[in-house]
């Protein structure tokens, strides 16, 4: 093709076609810089179409972090809500002067420890690259944003809890020989409260009439705050999930 164009240019100057070889050396370079301009569109295309991908990758791991998010959510909601219940229970009995080794022996469960533990690896994969800005303003990014902050308040709130229920358990636990109670507490869905002895029965009884059982299993029934966390961030997580799915990898 260049041997072409060459040979066409030496023709026309043999030929003392001086006017006739500027129009075609003016269209040769508009053809250079259309070829240019083609070129440079062709690599801006290819260009868009890697970083799309590889910001779809960033996403998609986002995405996949917080099915994960919402699985656990779902499991650790489901344990909280029936401790919830148990320590309401409970605080009925309490209020009535009433006793129940089976609804108290449930209601310490609020002694238990089970936290949500996001997984953001995503996230931060996507702030440390050069993408994040790819996102600024758009609904994916009021909704991580949206789903961050609820994950902060949720941590929050169960760091507040625990760290309460912690203090509560040492000080309940250094009243009392627990082993008793821990063996039964650990077979309580066998438990037959008939077949305890009175001592054994008067045993259990002021270990749970103690006010720091109490005040914990108190605290536990009137704390829904998480519960309502929960929801919020599976709704968020959902939502967020729908949006990368239907904008970014169709």
């Amino acid at each position: 093709m260049i041997k072409f164009f060459r040979h066409i240019r030496q023709r026309l100057v043999s030929e003392n076609k001086f006017s006739k070889y500027l129009l075609y050396a003016t269209g040769e370079i508009i053809l250079v810089v259309i070829g240019i301009l083609i070129a440079l569109q062709i690599n801006n295309w290819n260009d868009a179409r890697k970083e799309k991908k590889e910001l779809n990758q960033y996403l998609a791991k986002i995405s996949n972090n917080i099915v994960l998010d919402i699985k656990n959510l779902k499991d650790i909601k489901t344990r909280r809500a029936a401790t919830n219940n148990a320590c309401q229970k409970a605080l009925i009995n309490f209020q009535k002067e009433e006793y129940d080794l089976l609804v108290n022996m449930s209601a310490a469960n609020a002694f238990i420890d089970f936290y949500f533990t996001p997984n953001q690896s995503g996230y931060e994969a996507l702030k440390n690259s050069s993408y994040l800005g790819e996102i600024n303003g758009t609904r994916v990014d009021s909704l991580i944003d949206s789903y961050n902050t609820i994950v902060n308040k949720t941590l929050k709130e169960e760091n507040s809890y625990f760290n309460f229920v912690e203090n509560m358990e040492v000080i309940w636990t250094s009243k009392f020989d627990m082993s008793e109670f821990i063996s039964l507490y650990m077979t309580q869905n066998k438990l037959n409260y008939g077949e305890l002895d009175d001592n054994l029965k008067r045993k259990l009884k002021a270990t749970f009439a103690d006010a720091t059982f109490r005040s914990t299993v108190t605290r536990c029934a009137v704390q829904t705050q998480m519960l309502q966390y929960y929801d919020e961030l599976i709704y968020t997580g959902e939502e967020l999930i729908k949006e990368i799915k239907t904008v970014y990898n169709d």
